[in-house]
């Protein structure tokens, strides 16, 4: 019989740390998850609090880095940082004026359910004539299942008719189609990975 103690595993030190807090993960893929969640969590609450004069947008900042160093030193698929969640935005605005030819303009959107329920961002969209406004429809990509063998998709916004009084075009998803699989959650992890959407 050996008397020497074997060493936990950086997962079941992470494991115990979270179990300190009360969060009670079983193993390594459980970790995974629960981080790729916080990940997307703190992601969508930089993106909804990031107009706010009181925001901590440090502590999101701080928060997504450390969830993807850790992601990393325990050798898991990469996650966002707020500078990648930031690009992403980018991103997408410039998709949304790809097609404009007329004078175009940013409008600030907010999503109103599903899975990117809650985040705030601008859009171009025309800036003169009947259809001025931001892009009726958006597609934003979704991720559901464990970060291994993740499902991908996409799942489509509605805008809204009106701006709300502040001047916020609404997106609601799409009721003549499929609504996400349950678990579903955005897709922004592929951004630590370099994946284009």
């Amino acid at each position: 019989m050996s008397t020497t103690a074997t060493s936990p595993s950086l997962a079941e030190q992470a494991i115990a740390a979270f179990a300190r807090g009360g969060v009670h993960l079983d193993e390594p893929a459980v970790l995974d998850i629960h981080l790729a969640e916080i990940a997307d969590k703190a992601s969508c609450s930089l993106l909804r609090d990031q107009w706010k004069n009181d925001f901590p947008v440090a502590a999101y900042t701080e928060l997504l880095s450390t969830v993807a160093a850790l992601r990393d030193v325990l050798g898991f698929a990469p996650s966002q940082t707020a500078v990648e969640v930031f690009d992403w935005v980018r991103r997408q605005r410039e998709e949304s004026a790809k097609a404009l030819t007329s004078p175009y303009q940013p409008y600030p959107v907010s999503f109103l359910d599903g899975p990117y329920r809650g985040v705030e961002m601008l859009l171009e969209g025309p800036s003169v004539g009947q259809h001025a406004g931001p892009p009726y429809f958006t597609p934003l990509p979704i991720v559901w299942g464990d970060t291994e063998q993740p499902g991908h998709t996409s799942v489509r916004y509605k805008r809204g008719d009106e701006p709300s009084p502040e001047g916020v075009w609404p997106y609601r998803m799409r009721t003549d189609e499929p609504g996400p699989p349950e678990g579903a959650r955005p897709y922004l992890a592929g951004l630590a990975a370099g994946e284009e959407r």
